[in-house]
């Protein structure tokens, strides 16, 4: 009996991490498309279930989002969501096909212009290359604290230039400092 136990048990580890390499392999390798609809209805799942969230804001990062626009393959999405006292922001950053990311922050200014951060969602700054990248490369919570440029400290006016889509969200490479892919929320 013991034995028998022991194959069955054997049989589901390693069912599930099969599921885990197919699911991690296959992740790495959807086309944009793929990931907006994932996103999509993972973010409508948890507004159904999760009533600590006032708002969710999702936004495609692309090169032709870039000013001026580059040809970069990367793609990616940005998923921000606004808790019901408006005193914190979550953020998740998917991205796929870029190579040596430098740093992503939120940007206030309109689609077709470029503004100043105002707030930091990734950083590698200490000079090492990262290399390819494909999956969640940043994810946390930002406070009134990490608020910085011309909207430091306020987190009011950061959610208001969020809810007017006055904020980008950008990612910069060592390729392309300036922004290698960008997504108006």
């Amino acid at each position: 009996m013991k034995s028998k136990t022991f194959f069955t048990k054997s049989k589901i580890l390693l069912f599930v991490l099969s599921m885990m390499i197919y699911s991690c392999s296959n992740e790495s390798m959807m086309p944009q498309e793929d990931i907006d609809n994932a996103v999509n209805s993972k973010m409508s799942l948890k507004k159904n279930a999760d009533n600590s969230t006032k708002f969710h804001f999702t936004t495609s990062l692309k090169s032709s989002n870039e000013v001026p626009p580059n040809d970069s393959q990367a793609a990616g999405v940005a998923i921000v969501t606004i808790n019901k006292e408006e005193t914190m922001i979550h953020y998740k950053l998917i991205v796929a096909n870029i190579e040596n990311v430098r740093m992503a922050h939120f940007h206030k200014g309109m689609a077709g212009t470029n503004g100043g951060v105002v707030a930091w969602l990734y950083n590698n700054l200490d000079g090492q290359p990262s290399g390819p990248s494909n999956g969640v490369i940043a994810e946390g919570y930002i406070t009134s604290e990490g608020v910085i440029g011309a909207l430091a400290g306020d987190m009011d006016a950061l959610i208001e230039a969020i809810r007017n889509g006055e904020i980008y969200v950008n990612v910069h490479t060592q390729a392309v400092g300036s922004g290698e892919i960008r997504g108006q929320l």
